[in-house]
């Protein structure tokens, strides 16, 4: 879905403004990823490991329109999908440690107070935590982990929302730049 993120007005006819645009991108270290001189240009910006609005990698596209003996440049930026990608599957593997690090803690602490057998009770054999203490600390160490991965998780998700939407602040910045 593509929508008008930032739009202006710049003094230049659309050829000048067209160059002065591919200037600033490549300033910018931006990877040109389409053009169609003098009507529009595409280019991929920031990182896959970017955390910030400006650092997340994009796709941002420049239309430049004639507005009597003006330019009139709409830009358009969306998240790559490699970077989407990236994120579901950081999300994911969050989800998966930090459930068996939960299912494990849970299972060990059944095994200690009970001494029954249980899935996860010959690891705490197999590492030598035959003490009850030793094995208790095992426990809390894993609850730890595991919290902190919800933690981890929460904080990421909310890092990226505030990403997408503020994805088009690039834009604003390059087109804020033209005369």
């Amino acid at each position: 879905m593509r929508r008008v993120m930032f739009e202006r007005v710049v003094s230049l006819e659309v050829s000048k403004a067209y160059e002065e645009l591919k200037d600033a991108l490549l300033k910018r270290d931006c990877k040109i990823v389409g053009e169609v001189p003098p009507r529009s240009i595409a280019v991929e910006q920031g990182s896959l490991w970017g955390l910030s609005p400006k650092g997340v990698k994009k796709r941002v596209t420049f239309d430049l329109f004639p507005y009597d003996s003006k330019t009139r440049v709409v830009s358009f930026s969306s998240l790559t999908s490699d970077w989407i990608g990236l994120s579901v599957v950081g999300y994911a593997l969050l989800v998966v440690l930090g459930s068996m690090l939960g299912w494990i803690a849970a299972d060990l602490e059944a095994y200690i107070m009970a001494r029954r057998q249980s899935f996860w009770g010959w690891l705490a054999e197999a590492l030598g935590y035959t003490g009850f203490r030793e094995a208790l600390v095992m426990v809390g160490l894993l609850k730890v982990l595991s919290i902190v991965c919800f933690v981890v998780l929460i904080v990421g998700i909310i890092v990226d929302a505030y990403c997408y939407a503020k994805r088009d602040s690039f834009s604003e910045e390059v087109l804020r730049s033209l005369p």
